[in-house]
């Protein structure tokens, strides 16, 4: 990557995840014909620049991929504003709350999930669906207990499909925390109550006629704010071999943190006092230097 290309990719990047990463998908026009769309309530969890390509990511793992022209651009509007605009030739529309973003001359625009080791088809059948009240929860708790990796986090096994299906980013966060839980304790320290309790308020959560949104997230979004329930402090970093993001307060999810797995690191927190979007750019900006 050139430095001067990363001036201009980079810099729509940025402009996205201040505008997007963290809010609820309105509604979404992409003209070209795709294998699946995001959901429309689902968060946008990431934005990611690799040369002229930007992915836009949500928390169930959907990707959305342009590759832009060399004058291809994505550009950020007011809704607003957006109606006086020519809509017919931008490639993709998404709208979050009052922010508009357009791709106006891609090359490439195509949708697919995210790859995360622990979540392929190809490593094992998937489990039960915890949005589907039908379910059973104790084949859960005992995929939980059974799982084949002890050293795995907590954090992580909530995302594996073969244990459990229907748990996003934003549910897994929110649980985490509601259950007080450190996202790096190891699985094997969990008893089965600990098990069953989890499983059993994701369920609830899932199944619930009304999806978390900005105003009821306890933890998630919520960057450097504070904990609702001791006062701390709320962090993001990226967790897992998926790298997604984890929103959590260090002051109250204590449970089983004396089994944190050595894959706990710090660097990669955002600082307090930081936007999220200001410190990807910043860290992006400071490999290009070095690389160019």
């Amino acid at each position: 990557m050139t430095f001067a290309l990363f001036n201009s990719t980079q810099h729509q990047a940025a402009s996205l995840r201040i505008a997007l990463i963290g809010k609820s998908t309105t509604s979404v026009m992409i003209a070209e014909d795709v294998v699946l769309s995001p959901k429309i309530g689902s968060v946008i969890e990431e934005v990611r620049a690799f040369g002229r390509e930007i992915e836009i990511i949500w928390d169930d793992g959907v990707v959305l991929r342009t590759k832009l022209h060399i004058r291809g651009t994505w550009r950020i509007f007011r809704v607003a504003d957006w109606q006086k605009k020519k809509r017919n030739l931008a490639k993709v529309v998404i709208q979050a709350d009052d922010r508009i973003a357009a791709c106006f001359d891609a090359a490439e625009v195509e949708t697919h999930h995210d790859f995360d080791p622990r979540r392929h088809p190809l490593l094992g059948r998937h489990g039960p669906d915890l949005s589907d009240s039908r379910t059973g929860l104790e084949p859960c708790v005992d995929l939980m207990l059974g799982y084949q990796d002890a050293d795995a986090t907590i954090a992580e096994v909530l995302l594996d499909q073969r244990v459990m299906r229907g748990i996003g980013n934003v549910f897994r966060c929110e649980l985490l925390w509601t259950c007080e839980l450190h996202p790096w304790a190891k699985i094997s320290s969990l008893n089965r109550d600990e098990c069953r309790e989890l499983v059993s308020i994701a369920a609830e959560m899932l199944q619930s006629q009304h999806a978390p949104h900005d105003r009821s997230l306890a933890v998630y979004g919520r960057h450097g704010k504070t904990c609702e329930r001791c006062n701390g402090q709320v962090r993001v970093t990226h967790h897992g071999e998926a790298n997604r993001v984890l929103y959590w307060c260090a002051d109250c999810q204590t449970r089983h943190a004396g089994t944190s797995s050595s894959r706990y690191v710090t660097e990669h927190d955002t600082p307090p006092g930081v936007h999220p979007a200001e410190f990807i750019y910043l860290s992006e900006l400071e490999r290009a230097r070095k690389s160019g």
